[in-house]
């Protein structure tokens, strides 16, 4: 048993994985940690460039070269690593991102030391592009002390991937992670799973950056926008969090938030007829089992009267990014 598992997934990462073992290497801590590396099968020279580094690593760096690729876009490699952990705390540091303070580690697990009843900690990030160089684009996280399912429910997330440090939810058997599906964005996932589990506290500081890669790659940044729309996974999605809340003993306002986001997207994907196989018997039937109807109702026809306002203010955030990632 360590203090804290470190999760290094990797895949195509050739130009930036040094960067990201050496901002662990300059943490200073007073706690033990492990550090679990997956090496995906890539298809650059990930491989070599680790396997060079290996020589100098600390005993606590344990690296596992996969012989083929573990599938489900990176979930196979998570997967594995999450079963071979040993820390009382996890953070997932992946292979293109970087930290950039050298007492992260040891501000984040300060806090969770000193405060049993949170579940989680984060903090901001700065984003960069594929270079290093800053961009003009802010990361949608939380910039409160505390994360809360209200801003969950709003789009933001306690902070990105690298960012989080948090109990270790993955072997707890209290908390039930199976229930969310693997085809959406994780970080999402992570942060219903969370909230939804405990409290999530915020450092307002820009502690690491995240690398937006959006021009090649295998991110969800540089494929997601080469795919066609797809209406299903978001809804199966939305339901997941539903389902999860309705089976387990969660806040009440994590019961409400879920219903309210699962039925509005069903009103919408009924409405717009964006999937043939859901009709309006469905939408019928999903109301009736509906645990807060009179305040489900008012939140989705408020979000369907204020769907022009979300549509302009979501072409425009299209475009800052379009411009912050060079793609405009």
């Amino acid at each position: 048993m360590v203090d804290l598992s470190i999760i290094l997934p990797v895949y195509n990462h050739a130009p930036y994985i040094k960067q990201a073992i050496d901002s662990i290497l300059m943490q200073k801590v007073n706690f033990t940690y492990e550090v679990l590396i997956g090496e995906d099968c890539s298809t650059d020279n990930s491989c070599e460039i680790l396997k060079k580094l290996e020589k100098d690593l600390p005993s606590n760096f344990h690296i596992f070269y996969r012989e083929k690729n573990m599938g489900g876009k990176g979930v196979g490699n998570f997967n594995d690593l999450y079963k071979r952990m040993q820390g009382r705390y996890l953070i997932v540091l992946e292979g293109d991102d970087f930290w950039t303070y050298a007492y992260k580690l040891q501000k984040e697990y300060d806090f969770l030391e000193a405060h049993p009843d949170y579940i989680a900690v984060a903090h901001d990030t700065e984003v960069v592009d594929e270079h290093g160089n800053k961009m003009h684009w802010t990361y949608p996280c939380c910039r409160k002390l505390e994360y809360t399912i209200w801003d969950f429910r709003k789009g933001l997330l306690a902070g990105q991937t690298a960012t989080i440090m948090a109990r270790n939810y993955i072997n707890n058997p209290s908390i039930d992670v199976q229930l969310l599906p693997s085809n959406f964005p994780g970080d999402r996932k992570k942060a219903f799973l969370l909230i939804a589990n405990g409290r999530v506290h915020c450092f307002p500081e820009k502690w690491s950056a995240y690398r937006l890669v959006v021009t090649h790659g295998s991110s969800f940044s540089a494929t997601s926008r080469l795919q066609p729309p797809d209406f299903k996974a978001p809804l199966d999605y939305y339901y997941s969090l539903y389902d999860y809340a309705c089976k387990h003993d969660v806040d009440g306002n994590v019961k409400l938030v879920t219903e309210q986001l699962y039925f509005n997207y069903l009103f919408r994907i009924v409405l717009r007829k964006k999937l043939s196989e859901i009709t309006y018997k469905d939408l019928r039937k999903a109301f009736r089992n509906l645990r807060y109807p009179l305040r489900t109702s008012i939140y989705t026809i408020t979000q369907s009267l204020l769907w022009p306002y979300h549509k302009i203010d979501g072409k425009i955030e299209s475009i800052k990014y379009e411009k912050a990632t060079g793609l405009r």
